[in-house]
């Protein structure tokens, strides 16, 4: 259910949506789906978008008959009730595409918070490893290990997205509310990922032999035959260690070397299905495997977010050992500066306050896929 309240809107949005709450609900929802490409019956990607431009219109007071003028005006007096009415879409957003991410829903514990409040995480045993925050805009990593009965707090800092986008774009129906929201989302979704696997990755060099790549938790190597019993080794080492089943985890390509070590020709039917359509074999002797989501770091498509030449052996159960805090509601914003873009038009950016850290209290295993 949305969370806007129509109360909260000039007697013209109130006008608009005929001071009726469920019909701003509808609109948002309409503002959702369509953002997912989420459509009812006998409604096409067009006609939920062009409903969509209408209302807009309707709240800044425009028509189809109004000149890019006259709309470029208009946004500019009742830009804030746009914002308004997007903000929530896009967190909206993030938590239906983490709910597909096999890793968040495993792997990640999400508190929301109000603006101010104190987030607090608690741990009954002392920690195998410290925790690993990330704040700010940078990857200083502060590490602290944990006593049993201890309780941590995230430090939590602003964050904003700059976005070069067109609202008059959007009005004139020269880009689709779909496309306008999810240059948001991705920008978000990028960020948060990001975020959240540099504090992992960081936590796993506090492993006993971490840093040097060799030990009973770390191990280096190819993978093929000669080396798949220390590769069982180490998973049954972490099952002993922890008394929990372990999945493998790794990004597609990393996870496809595994197949170094089986034997093609012994596998079922049902998992050469599974090779075909989805590139790899879903489990590998008898473990399941997870893909860790790759991308690019922002702004630079020579970087890789994850390592493709690392797995991740990680007990599986009660184990959400990454913890993300987000902090009141997003909020959007025109950046005013004293130069303007020569095509008129707009920088906005969307604020966020989160933080992230990583506290482990299961061991786990890492291998370093070395090439011949």
């Amino acid at each position: 259910m949305s969370k806007l309240n129509i109360m909260n809107f000039d007697a013209k949005v109130r006008e608009v949506f005929e001071n009726n709450q469920q019909k701003l609900h509808a609109f948002n929802k309409l503002m959702l789906d369509t953002a997912n490409g989420i459509f009812e019956e006998g409604i096409t990607a067009k006609e939920a978008n062009e409903k969509l431009v209408s209302m807009f219109k309707q709240v800044i007071g425009v028509n189809e008959n109004s000149t890019k003028a006259e709309i470029r005006k208009a946004i500019k007096r009742n830009q804030q009730v746009l914002f308004d009415l997007i903000e929530e879409v896009v967190p909206n957003l993030l938590q239906t595409g983490w709910q597909d991410n096999p890793f968040f829903n495993e792997f990640v514990q999400i508190q929301n918070i109000d603006l101010g409040d104190q987030n607090m995480f608690y741990t009954e045993d002392e920690t195998i490893l410290s925790v690993s925050k990330v704040s700010g805009n940078h990857w200083d990593i502060d590490r602290q290990r944990l006593g049993k009965g201890a309780s941590f707090s995230i430090e939590t800092s602003w964050y904003g997205i700059a976005v070069y986008s067109e609202y008059e774009r959007l009005l004139t129906g020269a880009e689709d509310f779909a496309t306008f929201v999810n240059k948001l989302y991705e920008a978000v979704d990028r960020f948060v990922n990001e975020s959240i696997y540099q504090a992992f990755l960081t936590a796993a060099e506090k492993l006993p032999g971490g840093a040097g790549g060799a030990g009973q938790w770390v191990k280096t190597g190819e993978l093929n035959e000669t080396t798949k019993s220390t590769f069982l080794q180490l998973i049954e080492d972490v099952k002993m260690a922890t008394g929990m089943d372990v999945v493998i985890m790794g990004t597609k390509v990393a996870l496809g070397k595994l197949e170094g070590m089986q034997d093609i020709n012994w596998i079922s039917e049902d998992m050469k299905v599974q090779r075909n359509t989805t590139g790899r074999i879903g489990y590998w002797e008898g473990e399941r495997l997870v893909e860790l989501k790759q991308g690019f770091r922002l702004n630079d498509t020579t970087q890789r977010l994850i390592n493709d030449q690392q797995l991740f052996i990680m007990p599986v159960g009660d184990n959400k050992f990454v913890k993300m805090v987000n902090e009141g509601q997003p909020e959007m914003m025109q950046v005013n500066d004293n130069t303007g873009h020569q095509d008129m038009t707009y920088d906005y950016k969307y604020m966020f306050k989160m933080g992230v850290a990583v506290m482990i209290g299961l061991m786990f295993g890492v291998w370093n896929i070395a090439t011949a």
